[in-house]
């Protein structure tokens, strides 16, 4: 089956500029400052000013101002529009492929759309279909009650082993309260705690990753899958990667893991609520994913699930990796060879083509091709393909046959700048071994350019 755009009624009502001068509409704007910092402290100002998403400035430096709050509430509305979500989940679950059609058919845009891959949105559609949404818990799921309690009283890895830290999780970083994501993994909440100052008292907030057993998963696999992930993630300090606090385990021997919270939501909602970025504002937030990814290389780290929904932001801009659960160290301090990766993770239209056809491959370029395909979706809104395997996927199949033509392939042809083109085209390159380096990408005249924010050179 063609995959298909779905449009939401929501996006005839607020249009999104697509001029970098233009203000972005104030549904998806931000009043409130950001701390890019480990934590966020809360305080609501008594005057308040809206400001545009995006704007950029007269010195040709621009800023971004990110609120996710509202885009979860316009995504959801998005999705209740189209979905019917007032109903029970019974009734709506069997009403959802009536109501999909009924939505393909009236789409005016959808004959035009049928030789497209699906846009982004359509992606969280099938997902809200399939259970499987990160903003929505599935049929008898019972996380919606915290599991970071009183119970969670000791570190797994204290700062100071001979003086290992009693307080509790509660002491530490107050009380969990809103779930913020889902996964296969478990549930992401916030948890607040309260601070008191000499003349008022301001909440921090933390990012906390409850983690579920997979099924049939042993104590030793358990254990030793999460204290793998909490030290890769911990050991790295970098501006573009999220901070890792702390790995806590309670009483029932489940863990939590504490992080800095971003209050600027993650890449994957800002492009569906968005439609598309704007090229400067996508262009910062890749030159910045580059940087952090490089980082990460550079320490002999690869991330190997990198996509919209694994990048971070803060409210002026700043962009976090996280979820480092398919993490690979391929090279120690004291190696000089890198060694190779094996097997097929991460999410499919991200997953580079040498995982399909090769036993064995080098895990840093497959980071770097879903860096462009990232770039990608926050240019088009789309997915470039399902899968980067032309047996079992058309748009791929395609782009391997116009990627070699001279009028190329139309996704990528339709970014305006040659030296952004070819870049694209480098990065997405199926040899590996010919693919561009993320040095390269910083080094080239495109990435060199690339103007990234104040709060991203770490200015502000």
């Amino acid at each position: 089956m063609v995959p298909r755009k779905i449009t939401s009624p929501s996006n005839k009502s607020n249009p999104v500029s697509r001029s970098s001068s233009t203000k972005i509409p104030q549904g998806l704007s931000s009043n409130i400052a950001s701390n890019p910092s480990s934590a966020s402290i809360n305080t609501l100002p008594s005057t308040q000013v809206t400001k545009p998403r995006f704007r950029m400035l007269e010195n040709g430096n621009h800023e971004h101002n990110l609120r996710s709050a509202k885009r979860q509430e316009k995504l959801s509305n998005m999705l209740k529009d189209l979905l019917g979500a007032k109903k029970l989940r019974d009734e709506a679950k069997s009403a959802v492929p009536n109501i999909l059609q009924g939505a393909i058919n009236s789409n005016p845009q959808n004959n035009k759309a049928q030789d497209k891959p699906p846009t982004l949105f359509a992606g969280l559609v099938n997902h809200i279909k399939n259970n499987t949404s990160p903003y929505h818990a599935a049929p008898g799921d019972n996380s919606a009650q915290p599991v970071t309690d009183e119970s969670a009283t000791v570190p797994y890895m204290p700062t100071n082993p001979t003086q290992p830290d009693a307080r509790s999780f509660v002491q530490k970083y107050g009380r969990c309260q809103e779930v913020i994501g889902r996964g296969s993994f478990g549930v992401v909440r916030i948890s607040h705690k309260k601070v008191a100052t000499s003349s008022s008292q301001d909440e921090v907030l933390y990012a906390v990753k409850e983690f579920k057993r997979k099924p049939s998963e042993s104590d030793k696999k358990y254990n030793r899958r999460l204290t793998s992930e909490f030290c890769i993630s911990s050991s790295l300090k970098n501006i573009n990667i999220i901070e890792t606090l702390d790995l806590l385990k309670d009483a029932k021997g489940d863990y939590c893991e504490v992080m800095e919270f971003c209050s600027g939501g993650d890449l994957y909602t800002l492009i569906i609520a968005s439609g598309k970025l704007e090229y400067a504002e996508a262009d910062c937030f890749f030159k910045q994913l580059i940087r952090g990814v490089n980082y990460m290389h550079d320490m002999g780290v690869s991330h190997r699930d990198l996509k919209p929904e694994n990048i971070l932001l803060t409210q002026n801009g700043i962009i976090k990796i996280t979820d480092f659960g398919n993490g690979e160290c391929f090279k120690m301090a004291w190696e000089d060879e890198v060694q190779l990766s094996e097997g097929i993770c991460g999410s499919s239209p991200y997953i580079a083509p040498e995982e399909f056809t090769q036993s064995s491959f080098d895990s840093r370029g497959v980071d770097i091709w879903a860096c462009g395909v990232i770039y990608m979706a926050m240019r088009t809104g789309r997915q470039l393909w399902k899968l980067a395997d032309p047996k079992k996927d058309e748009f791929f199949e395609e782009y391997l046959v116009k990627r070699k033509d001279a009028t190329g392939y139309d996704p990528i042809e339709s970014l305006k700048r040659a030296r952004c083109r070819n870049v694209i085209y480098s990065i997405l390159d199926p040899k590996p071994e010919r693919r561009i380096t993320g040095k390269q990408i910083l080094n080239s005249e495109w990435g060199r350019e690339i103007k990234v924010c104040e709060a991203g050179e770490g200015h502000t």
